[in-house]
């Protein structure tokens, strides 16, 4: 059953990454074609919002599935789950609102702000479900 367990994380995972790396890669080229004169602006407020809120959400994510986890074996999962899912219209928000750039990287840093959740809970959850010799 942990074999079973482990590949499916294993492969939501592998999944997240692909979802995140094209996001990562498409973003400032998106940012660049829509403001164009806001390349600058746009390095520096990513950088420090991922940098800030990314580091936040990671701890947050990682205090809220130690704290409950040992209570419901699904927190560290619906950790995950939920940070994606409010982060969606934050992502949709960003690239769909292109009036305004300091409303779209507002978006993207309320993205940030839930979307970086996964990181602690995943890595727990295959900790989890493997042999610590392995």
């Amino acid at each position: 059953m942990k074999k079973k367990t482990t590949r499916y994380i294993n492969i939501a995972t592998m999944f997240k990454y692909l979802g995140e790396y094209a996001f990562l890669f498409f973003m400032p080229a998106y940012f660049q074609s829509v403001y164009p004169a806001m390349k600058v602006e746009f390095a520096s407020a990513n950088a420090l919002s991922l940098s800030v809120l990314g580091f936040i959400s990671a701890v947050m994510g990682g205090v809220i599935s130690d704290k409950y986890g040992t209570k419901n074996h699904m927190t560290m999962a619906w950790v995950c789950i939920i940070g994606q899912v409010i982060s969606i219209p934050f992502t949709l928000g960003m690239f769909l609102l292109t009036d305004n750039f300091w409303l779209a990287i507002g978006c993207l840093a309320v993205k940030y702000l839930f979307a970086e959740s996964w990181l602690s809970p995943a890595i727990t959850m295959m900790q989890n479900t493997t042999k610590p010799s392995k």
